[in-house]
C-alpha cells in the first residue's frame, strides 16, 4: 500500500520495465532476488506521466547491478530454524566494450507447523531463479543491454501429513501453486549530445500459473509485451522527457469451470514531462499523458508536483 491506496495502484518495475503487471502481479517481495540488486527506488505519489495509471499511488523500481572492470563474485548460503535453505551466486565483469552479470539461486522451504495443529504455517516450496544479462558499448555514444529473467516455483501447503506424502488427499485440505515466470529485457541507449539522448526499450513476458485446492483448479497463461521510445533533454534549469509506448496483455485460462475470464488488452500511450528548477530550493514538475485502451477508450492523465526546501525543512505537494 502506498499513500493509503491499494497495492494495484503502485507500479512495481524492474530496471524501468513493467514485468509484474496484470495476472503476473501476484508475487511477494520474498520472491524478488536480492543478491543482484543495486538499489530499490521508491516514489510516493503519482508517477502516472511516465508509467501510466497503474502508478497513480507511486512506484517501486528494482534496479539491478551493472558490471564493473573489476570482477565480482558473490555467494550466499543461508539456513533457517524452519529448515529453509537459500543458495545463490552472482557474477559480474566488464572487459573492454562488453560486460555481463549472471545471477542464479535455489530456494527451498520445508513444510513447517510450529503450533503443532497439523496445518502448515510455511508451505513446502522449491524456487529456481536464473537472470543472465549482457552489456555492450556499440560506440562511444550507443549502448545495448539484453537480459532474461527466469523464475520457476512450486509450493504446497495445508494438511501436514498430506504435504509430506504420508496420507491420501481424501477430506484433507491442501493448496498447491505452480508458477513459471519468464521475461526478456532489451534496452538501446543513444546519446545525441552532452545534454540529450534517445532510448528504446522492449520486454516480452510469459507467465504460467496453476493453483489447486480440493475440488477446484485454476490455471492460466499471461503473455505480455512492453515497447517504449523516449527522448530526454537536461538543461541548466529545465529538464524534458517525452515519449511513446505500446503495451499488450493477453490472458488465457485453461479449461475454465466458470465464466469466461480470458482477455486481450492493448494500450497505446504518449507522454511529456517537464521539471523546472528556477532556484536551488524550488522544483516544479508537470506532466501529461494520453493513453488509448482497446476496450475502455481514451484516458488523459495530468500530473503536478512541487518541492520546496528551506534550510532543513522540505515540503511537497503533488497530485495526478
Amino acid at each position: 500500500r502506498n499513500q493509503g491506496l491499494d497495492g494495484r495502484y503502485t507500479e512495481i518495475i524492474r530496471d524501468g520495465f513493467p514485468l509484474y503487471a496484470g495476472f503476473s502481479g501476484g508475487l511477494g517481495l520474498l520472491q524478488i532476488a536480492p543478491l543482484d540488486l543495486k538499489q530499490v527506488e521508491v516514489i510516493k505519489g503519482s508517477a502516472s506521466t511516465l508509467y501510466g495509471g497503474g502508478a497513480i499511488a507511486g512506484l517501486v523500481n528494482l534496479v539491478s547491478r551493472t558490471p564493473e572492470k573489476e570482477r565480482e563474485l558473490n555467494f550466499l548460503l543461508n539456513g533457517t530454524s524452519a529448515l529453509g535453505l537459500d543458495a545463490s551466486g552472482f557474477y559480474s565483469k566488464k572487459s573492454g566494450k562488453a560486460g555481463t552479470t549472471i545471477y542464479a539461486a535455489f530456494n527451498h522451504g520445508t513444510a513447517y507447523d510450529p503450533a503443532e495443529i497439523g496445518l502448515t504455517a510455511i508451505p513446502e516450496f522449491n524456487r529456481f531463479t536464473f537472470n543472465p544479462k549482457l552489456f555492450l558499448d556499440l560506440s562511444t555514444r550507443t549502448s545495448l543491454t539484453a537480459g532474461i529473467n527466469t523464475v520457476i516455483e512450486t509450493r504446497m501447503g495445508g494438511d501436514l501429513d498430506l504435504v509430506k506424502g504420508k496420507v491420501g488427499p481424501d477430506n484433507r485440505y491442501f493448496e498447491t501453486n505452480r508458477t513459471g515466470r519468464y521475461s526478456s529485457q532489451l534496452s538501446l541507449m543513444h546519446r545525441l549530445s552532452e545534454t540529450s539522448g534517445l532510448s528504446l526499450k522492449n520486454s516480452i513476458s510469459y507467465y504460467d500459473r496453476k493453483i489447486s485446492i480440493p475440488a477446484y483448479v485454476f490455471s492460466g497463461v499471461q503473455k505480455a509485451s512492453f515497447t517504449e521510445a523516449t527522448y530526454n533533454h537536461a538543461g541548466s534549469r529545465s529538464d524534458w522527457v517525452a515519449g511513446i509506448n505500446f503495451l499488450t496483455d493477453r490472458f488465457n485460462e485453461d479449461e475454465p469451470a466458470g465464466p469466461d475470464r480470458d482477455y486481450s488488452q492493448n494500450t497505446s500511450g504518449a507522454f511529456i514531462q517537464n521539471t523546472w528548477k528556477p532556484s536551488a530550493g524550488f522544483n516544479l514538475e508537470t506532466g501529461l499523458r494520453g493513453d488509448y485502451h482497446n476496450d475502455y477508450g481514451f484516458f488523459l492523465l495530468p500530473r503536478l508536483s512541487v518541492l520546496y526546501k528551506t534550510g532543513p525543512v522540505s515540503m511537497r505537494l503533488g497530485g495526478g
